[in-house]
């Protein structure tokens, strides 16, 4: 039995690339020196519509940094989710569970040196997430270039920055899709009067399924 179950899997790039892009903010897992996670966000690069490498940087002192350089990690990416009770299902004999979206990266990390690479992803990062929250108010996206005299020069020797040159990449999208069609839109519906904006996010997502 293979898992993710195939009805969970995404092969479509642009789903992954989309996703990784709304979602930025990863968790990034290491084996070197004992398991260990952060969170910490990631620029996506992409080529001919696939993601090939993650650029990022992490705190000096964090024991992640050491032994970073040429060692396999894993991404990921936690895309919309949201609880579902078995009350919402036509169905209301099988338990709770929880819908989600995710990309997960396995590659291998890769420490660079040099304050342009370091001004080039920050202002990747800014123009990638701050549009994200346009209706704050009118601001243009902060570049490095906007940074205090000095300051991106005593920040970056303070920093491990990095890339992640992606081996493999896996979206799972878990949307009750192994459930019958009546339990889903009854899901779906009860997911729309939800506060939350995840779980209405789910619930169109649900509603497309085919």
């Amino acid at each position: 039995m293979s898992y993710p179950p195939s009805p969970r899997r995404v092969t479509d790039a642009a789903a992954a690339v989309q996703l990784m892009g709304l979602h930025p903010l990863a968790h990034l897992f290491t084996s070197h020196g004992g398991l260990r996670v952060t969170r910490i966000p990631f620029v996506t690069d992409v080529e001919s519509g696939c993601p090939t490498r993650l650029r990022a940087h992490i705190n000096g002192q964090n024991p992640q940094a050491q032994g970073l350089d040429g060692a396999s990690v894993l991404v990921a990416f936690s895309g919309c989710e949201t609880y579902v009770s078995p009350h919402w299902r036509v169905d209301t004999t099988r338990g709770g569970t929880y819908d989600y979206e995710e990309v997960v990266v396995r590659g291998t990390a890769r420490v660079v040196e040099g304050i342009e690479f370091f001004r080039e992803m920050i202002d990747d990062l800014s123009s990638l997430i701050e549009p994200q929250y346009a209706e704050v108010g009118e601001y243009p996206v902060w570049q490095t270039s906007m940074a205090a005299p000095g300051y991106i020069e005593r920040l970056v020797p303070q920093i491990t920055q990095f890339v992640v040159e992606i081996d493999e990449y896996e979206m799972i999208s878990k949307l009750h899709q192994q459930f019958p069609r009546e339990d889903q839109l009854a899901v779906a519906d009860h997911l729309s009067r939800c506060h939350r904006d995840d779980s209405r996010v789910i619930a169109e997502k649900i509603r497309r399924l085919p």
